[in-house]
């Protein structure tokens, strides 16, 4: 089958900073955001973080939001009326914000197909993240809500974007253990994308192909690391997908790329900022529907 290579940018955890100003953006096809791009959700921040994804070049642009994005949940005011000053009226600016920008798409726990280079593109977004008990951020979930929320990701999707990353990898942190979601994980298994991308876990930044056995069960499968050019140089931090200048070549069905692309490189309160590069995938998908 005919295919066609989109290089997609894949950012997530931008927290108020923006190109030229923590962190370098490369070229591309498709801008993808993982969620954070602010630190409280204010409408100041959220009109920052739009204006400079408005203004990026590219054919496309889907966006999800994160916890720290708190204006965007219309929920959250109302789970936490003495947690952080969110107002009305900037929580309706702000949603009106995200999804009314030219260009890019905003995606809140639902679907999307985007049209680039003559392929269309199969997208999911969600801005969800695991409630870990005693905390007050915005798109959380309870441990028994997570079945019913991950189960409406659809099975034909190329590419998921969480802001939480399952438990398949990539999830470290210096708030806990282990930040991903088993339950999210189980449903990448049965889905099997061609890629995953996620942040949340400032630590796991990094990417890794899954490989998947003949069943989907849990643990039948194995993982190849792979080893960014872009560290401790000035190249860009490239994952190329299409088996060309000996890069990996996917298998629709039998790998599944996940990508932490978190730009903070560390948690809050863990030293200073640090940024890390845009993670640049570079991928072959069907030039026709599959």
């Amino acid at each position: 089958m005919a295919t066609t290579k989109l290089r997609l940018v894949c950012i997530s955890d931008t927290h108020n900073a923006f190109p030229g100003a923590g962190f370098t953006l490369p070229a591309g096809d498709i801008l993808l955001h993982a969620g954070d791009l602010t630190n409280q959700g204010s409408l100041a921040e959220i009109e920052k973080a739009m204006t400079w994804i408005k203004h990026a070049n590219f054919a496309a642009k889907i966006v999800v939001a994160g916890n720290h994005d708190l204006s965007v949940d219309v929920k959250y005011g109302l789970k936490y009326p003495e947690g952080w000053k969110v107002l009305p009226e900037e929580g309706e600016k702000c949603r009106e914000l995200v999804r009314g920008v030219q260009g890019v798409k905003y995606l809140e726990h639902e679907s999307a197909e985007v049209e680039v280079k003559g392929v269309k593109l199969r997208v999911f977004g969600s801005p969800y993240s695991p409630d870990r008990g005693g905390q007050n951020w915005a798109f959380q979930y309870l441990p028994e809500e997570a079945e019913e929320l991950w189960s409406a990701v659809p099975g034909d999707v190329h590419v998921l974007i969480t802001h939480t990353p399952s438990s398949l990898g990539l999830d470290e942190s210096k708030h806990w253990t282990q930040g991903g979601c088993e339950v999210l994980a189980r449903r990448v298994r049965e889905i099997r994308p061609r890629l995953h991308v996620f942040g949340h876990c400032h630590e796991g930044r990094g990417a890794e192909v899954v490989h998947w056995e003949e069943s989907a069960e849990d643990g039948d499968h194995r993982t190849t690391k792979w080893r960014d050019p872009g560290a401790g140089s000035k190249k860009q931090s490239l994952f190329d997908l299409t088996g060309t200048r000996g890069g990996h070549s996917l298998t629709a069905g039998a790998d599944t790329v996940l990508v932490n692309a978190s730009i903070m490189a560390r948690s809050w309160g863990q030293g200073g900022k640090a940024f890390n590069k845009p993670i640049v995938v570079d991928i072959d998908i069907p030039s026709k529907r599959d």
